[in-house]
């Protein structure tokens, strides 16, 4: 089946990249997040998702075997169809007109409820011999497995043919696993749908002609999801847990470091940046395909490891499998390694504030290049200066320039005798260009019985100086690339000192 969904998927694919050019339905490079050159075909997710339902359409009304073994599934077969169409549809509209992140998600929770109503739900699930009931919690577990599965492949499109191989690798290992725990629909959903991403693909390798856009990642997300869930089934009611967990550990790995990475440093979590997996992997590896071929290898390894764990029924084969992959992405300070020192250092802030005198002289502050090579610590040094001699309380800038792949944050904070509803607060936005690239947060007290708003004036005309700075830096030509360091992302931290003590 996977051959002829191959077979389908081809032409459709190039017909559909045909279409989408000649209806301007294609995705324009803007110079900020968008870099490749011209505009690009949208609308892979719609050819994937109906070159997978004309090859099961077929092959299920063309063979009487393959209608009575997949009858006890019907009504899982049905709901994982509607809701794969609804979030195509969904995932179109937004690659088309662009939508707000709360309604994207409301509209991939509406997705997951449709799933979890055609009979999927996890009552119970198994790890290490033990089986742990969830009952009124099976819901909501489901719902956060299938949301969490379609966000995390959702983010982790960023280059060409990443989202279309990591969802081949992973069909693939669900097809075995089904077969083994003998869920012969999900096999057969899982080999369809890995032969249609593998026509697709064609089109999507670098240099792509065609983008899964949101309509496919988000079903790539919502299919294999669902059916990593469905395949490991161990009865009726229990999922044996330790395989799903270790074949979406990529995917749920770079979404966690990226909730992490923006929570830390106060943006929103619907934000973009290019600090994911696949861009730190550009930035150490600098082509597609060695990206592609990174990515694909740890997906092998962790893969591997469920379907061992699966066969010598030992849950440790995949959870070692798991921890080997991310103690490598962290340990050589490819992912992972600047998110978690930045999570150390905002808890060791918190604990030093407890401990430091409160007579007002303490003050932390700290700085992390989340990637990049540019110097920002004298601008960040002049603000500290200036925060000291304006007796400001804290002052925050977080910079993330996508178009030539610099980020960095930086927080400063002293003690401060006043009230919370005594201080000021303001917030600016940062740009260069048409562009937002970053934001700066002040928080103040009045001083020398003088009138806030002159004290924020004074603030605004220093601002004006920091953002023609910036803009400065972020024209500044990179460096020659036989002499420019490897931009891996290193932390800077600087300790917490007291101030005029």
């Amino acid at each position: 089946m996977s051959c002829i969904a191959a077979i389908v998927s081809y032409p459709l694919t190039h017909f559909v990249a045909s279409l989408a050019q000649r209806w301007g339905f294609v995705d324009r490079p803007d110079g900020h997040h968008k870099s490749h050159k011209k505009p690009v075909s949208l609308g892979g997710g719609f050819a994937v998702f109906m070159a997978a339902v004309v090859t099961f359409a077929v092959e299920f009304f063309s063979s009487q075997n393959l209608q009575e073994s997949l009858h006890d599934n019907a009504p899982f077969l049905a709901g994982l169809l509607l809701a794969g169409g609804w979030i195509v549809l969904l995932g179109l509209y937004d690659d088309r007109f662009g939508m707000k992140g709360r309604y994207k998600l409301l509209g991939q929770i509406v997705a997951a409820l449709i799933v979890i109503g055609s009979g999927l739900e996890i009552k119970a699930f198994s790890l290490f011999g033990e089986r742990i009931p969830l009952g009124y919690l099976s819901v909501p577990f489901t719902l956060f497995w299938l949301v969490g599965a379609i966000n995390s492949l959702n983010l982790l499109d960023g280059i060409d043919g990443l989202a279309t191989t990591i969802g081949i690798i992973l069909c693939s290992a669900i097809t075995v696993m089904a077969l083994w725990f003998g869920q012969p629909a999900v096999a057969v959903v899982a080999a369809v749908f890995a032969g249609a991403l593998l026509g697709f693909l064609r089109f999507n390798f670098p240099p792509a002609s065609i983008f899964l856009g949101d309509a496919g990642s988000m079903l790539i997300g919502l299919i294999v999801g669902s059916l990593a869930i469905g395949a490991s089934l161990k009865g009726p009611a229990t999922v044996a847990m330790a395989a799903p967990l270790a074949i979406w550990s990529l995917p749920m790995f770079d979404s966690f470091v990226a909730i992490l990475r923006r929570k830390l440093t106060g943006r929103s979590i619907y934000a973009t940046d290019r600090g994911h997996l696949h861009h730190r992997l550009m930035a150490r590896f600098g082509k597609n395909t060695r990206v592609l071929a990174v990515v694909a290898l740890c997906c092998a390894v962790t893969c591997g490891g469920a379907l061992l764990s699966m066969f010598m029924q030992n849950d440790l084969m995949a959870i070692g499998s798991v921890l080997l992959v991310i103690c490598i992405l962290v340990a050589t300070q490819i992912f992972g390694h600047v998110e978690f020192m930045m999570l150390a250092n905002r808890v060791k802030s918190v604990g030093m504030s407890f401990v430091k005198p409160s007579n007002g002289s303490g003050a932390w502050h700290s700085s992390v290049r989340l990637q990049g090579t540019r110097e920002w610590d004298m601008l960040w040094q002049s603000l500290i200066e200036y925060a000291e001699k304006s007796r400001l309380v804290e002052v925050r800038i977080d910079l993330n320039l996508a178009s030539i792949q610099e980020a960095y944050h930086a927080s400063w904070k002293r003690r401060s005798s006043c009230e919370r509803r005594e201080l000021w607060r303001t917030e600016v936005p940062l740009f260069v260009n048409q562009h937002v690239v970053g934001r700066i947060s002040i928080c103040g007290e009045r001083t020398d019985g003088a009138l806030v708003c002159d004290v924020i004036g004074r603030v605004m005309d220093m601002l004006e100086t920091v953002e023609v700075e910036i803009a400065s830096l972020a024209s500044t030509q990179s460096l020659p690339p036989q002499i420019a360091p490897v931009p891996a992302a290193p932390i800077e931290e600087v300790s917490s000192t007291p101030v005029g003590s």
